[in-house]
């Protein structure tokens, strides 16, 4: 967990999330906590998950990091992939992510995996904390 949490900080500063929780995501979300290694060091990570809500459910990607020497080699999309597929296999058809709207990368990223902005929220996270809400919807019946 210190590798996962060493790049949370690294990409996301004083809004990382803490180890704390980091450690609570792996418990709730085993399946859709997906690591990527190159050259047995752990260079990115994504964290997916489904609602407990009734039908329909909905998947959502909380958090996708790559460690910065690592950005850009289509680590972060093959992550993505590999956790829809994995929530696809739960029956999920229909997954989330927020992003900041500022974050051209992972909105292009988003984008070529077939996502689409669904809503912009003000205080997503609080005061001055915009998000796009984006959604992918599956293909499978």
């Amino acid at each position: 967990m210190d590798a996962v949490h060493g790049i949370e900080k690294a990409c996301y500063g004083n809004s990382a999330i803490d180890r704390i929780a980091l450690t609570q995501h792996l418990d709730l979300f085993a399946p859709g906590f997906l690591i990527a290694e190159y050259e047995e060091e752990i260079v990115g990570f994504v964290i997916a998950g489904a609602t407990l809500t009734d039908a329909p459910r909905l998947g959502w990607i909380l958090d996708v990091a790559v460690r910065p020497s690592h950005q850009g080699r289509g680590i972060a999309p093959a992550m993505c992939r590999k956790a829809i597929e994995e929530l696809e296999r739960r029956e999920i058809r229909t997954v989330r992510a927020t992003v900041a709207p500022q974050n051209d990368r992972s909105l292009r990223t988003f984008a070529r995996l077939g996502f689409r902005v669904v809503e912009a929220v003000e205080d997503y996270f609080g005061p001055d904390e915009k998000r796009l809400v984006l959604e992918w919807t599956s293909v499978r019946e």
